[in-house]
């Protein structure tokens, strides 16, 4: 899962920090700061680019309500803190402004939701493919 801001670096490093110091997060979780994917290529000797964005990958005991309640504390205390785009490992992403309790709800659901599997193009399995009457 990666993790941007709309609206400026700080508030990435910020929620970046808060994550790395939530007890349930890092006793579970590993956030890490990296360069944007379609970033430019930072010049050497410097560690980033000019756009970062979290990365986080989830252990075992870390669940979808963990994150979305860490979210929602970090944003509880910063109530100027710009849109956050939660982009998840399957392509989908779910926006955030707030931390309402709908706000945690929606991470919650776009994160237990099952990743969409490719629709199957014989859904009765009566094709005739190998191994199939008619079929090879």
């Amino acid at each position: 899962m990666t993790t941007t801001a709309d609206g400026g670096q700080d508030a990435v490093r910020d929620l970046y920090r808060w994550l790395r110091e939530d007890p349930d997060a890092r006793r579970a979780a590993t956030p890490a700061l990296v360069p944007a994917p379609d970033a430019p290529t930072p010049p050497p000797g410097t560690a980033m680019g000019a756009v970062e964005i979290i990365e986080l990958v989830l252990g075992q005991g870390f669940s979808a309500l963990n994150l979305a309640l860490a979210y929602a504390a970090w944003r509880g205390q910063r109530p100027a803190a710009p849109l956050i785009v939660i982009q998840l490992g399957d392509g989908r992403s779910v926006t955030v402004q707030d931390g309402s309790a709908e706000t945690v709800r929606r991470i919650v659901a776009a994160l237990e939701e099952p990743a969409a599997r490719p629709r199957d193009p014989d859904p009765d399995g009566a094709g005739s493919g190998p191994g199939t009457p008619g079929g090879s």
